[in-house]
């Protein structure tokens, strides 16, 4: 399918070089304003993790509220996110600082973090009706919710900024991703270790409310702030400031390369969201009372084996794409990814082998890798082949459908997930001490299987089939930079360039 063209395209009538030219000294990103850049990702890719993993589970289990009054009050905070996202994705693009157009919200968007995360995690069990508690964490998600969009949308945009040369990108993102993974890592394993040591009886609200909200806070905060200083934007600001108009989301969606890639990034992080979801009700439910070397069993055995292996894909996904195209990186462990879900789904404690749920997990780590990598590496492309098409970089119009989508999908999915639980009989639970926990009925833990194991199947073969439409490759890209730059300078082409540039446009928009 890598090789099918569009009816009526001559593919001959592009003339493309696999020979770059050597990269402009003042495009060039220093290594260690790199890492800078890619330490901040620290909050992008971790607070994403650990809300995924936590704020359902939080809701029902220990705040004490039904599954899917805890997905409505996600539902709320998440659609005000979809909504503010692309809002301030333009207000960002419009601002003309000494410091630069992003820089300032990562600034102030790093301050106010550990106040949001003190307010989000905030003691209000002992706020006496179910009505109350909700109206205070609606609030409070939303509040954190818009102190998020405030330093990650910019940031998402500082990805196209930071330098015009898609090398230099690709190496400054891919050192992005690494922070991306660890983040997820620690967010996947820490947060969940004290939830289950505290629902345990193990430590008391305190220590996990201050594990969360200042030791987290800080891992975030710092990284934020310290990019808002270190960082350059290297891009031309357009001369002309934007203003936010649902017309230019249209724009950006009849490009089909940016349709295909919105869907890939969907797609494959929507299946992460589900699982982080459903990880801690699959403990306490499908593997309650399991032991594994003499332990309970915990989230650990299924975290930690999978985000090694993530991580180490992606070392290895780095290396394909160096002959291989980026689309190629992101499907290749995608049927892994498929394989490990069903298989975890269907596993039985009656089985006697709890190890086999860490090597699913394992598999699912490797389809983890391209799958997170590929989408953050695609998005400056998908920038390029956008201002190809219409002669400006849109950057604040991507990010925000790019934020909206995810936010919108991943807040819809959530509230279904907690009405499917509320509707297969789920007990909620805000003891602290889980040997006194409710035994779930059997509809409730076949619920957790089956929102496991059919949502990754259906997802990830939906990304595969995207991927093979995507079809923008780094020989192009070479391309297509030229024509930007030529168009910039009001630079008159070819005829052969004009029909070069018109074959572009016709394969990838």
């Amino acid at each position: 399918m890598e090789n099918e063209s569009k009816e009526g395209f001559d593919e001959t009538a592009i003339t493309v070089t696999t020979v770059e030219n050597p990269v402009k000294e003042e495009d060039k990103i220093p290594l260690k304003e790199m890492f800078v850049y890619g330490a901040a990702d620290l909050f992008g890719g971790g607070q994403a993790t650990l809300i995924a993993v936590l704020m359902l589970a939080y809701f029902t289990d220990i705040v004490g509220i039904h599954a899917w009054l805890a997905g409505l009050v996600i539902l709320i905070a998440k659609l005000w996110q979809a909504i503010s996202d692309p809002i301030f994705g333009v207000i960002t693009d419009n601002t003309r600082s000494k410091f630069g157009r992003r820089k300032p919200y990562l600034f102030i968007g790093g301050v106010l973090i550990i106040p949001a995360m003190l307010f989000l995690f905030a003691p209000v069990r002992s706020i006496p009706t179910e009505a109350g508690k909700t109206l205070f964490m609606a609030v409070a998600y939303v509040i954190y919710c818009t102190v998020s969009t405030i330093s990650q949308v910019p940031y998402t945009s500082l990805s196209s900024d930071i330098s015009p040369d898609h090398r230099e990108r690709n190496k400054a993102n891919f050192i992005k991703l690494v922070f991306d993974m660890v983040a997820a890592a620690l967010c996947y394993l820490v947060p969940s270790q004290l939830f289950e040591r505290y629902k345990r009886g193990e430590i008391d609200y305190v220590v996990f409310y201050l594990g969360i909200a200042l030791v987290f806070g800080a891992l975030f905060a710092v990284p934020l702030i310290l990019a808002s200083i270190k960082v350059k934007e290297r891009c031309p600001y357009p001369a002309e400031k934007s203003k936010f108009d649902i017309r230019e989301w249209g724009k950006m969606l009849k490009i089909r390369s940016y349709r295909y890639h919105i869907l890939m990034y969907v797609t494959a992080y929507l299946c992460m969201d589900i699982i982080s979801a459903v990880a801690l009700y699959y403990v306490f439910t499908v593997m309650r009372g399991v032991q594994i070397f003499g332990m309970n069993f915990s989230s650990a055995f299924v975290v930690a084996p999978m985000m090694v292996c993530a991580g180490a894909t992606v070392l290895l996904i780095q290396k394909l794409i160096q002959t291989h195209t980026k689309q190629f990186g992101f499907r290749i462990g995608l049927p892994l990814y498929i394989v490990g879900a069903v298989m975890l789904a269907l596993y039985q404690p009656s089985w006697n082998a709890p190890w086999l749920v860490t090597l699913f997990a394992m598999l699912m780590g490797v389809g983890l890798g391209g799958a997170q990598m590929m989408p953050w590496l695609i998005f400056p492309d998908t920038i390029e082949v956008a201002e190809l098409k219409l002669g400006y970089r849109p950057v604040g119009a991507c990010s925000g459908i790019m934020t909206f989508s995810r936010k919108f999908a991943t807040a819809i999915t959530i509230q279904i997930i907690g009405i499917v639980l509320s509707a297969a009989g789920y007990i909620e639970f805000n003891g602290d001490d889980m040997t006194k926990a409710p035994i779930q009925p059997d509809t409730a833990v076949m619920a957790v299987r089956l929102i496991m194991g059919i949502s990754v199947t259906v997802l990830i073969s939906l990304a595969i089939f995207i991927s093979f439409k995507y079809k923008v490759t780094n020989e192009k890209l070479v391309r297509i930079r030229t024509f930007n730059e030529k168009a910039r300078e009001n630079a008159i082409l070819t005829d052969s360039e004009k029909s070069e540039k018109d074959a572009l446009i016709g394969e990838l928009v």
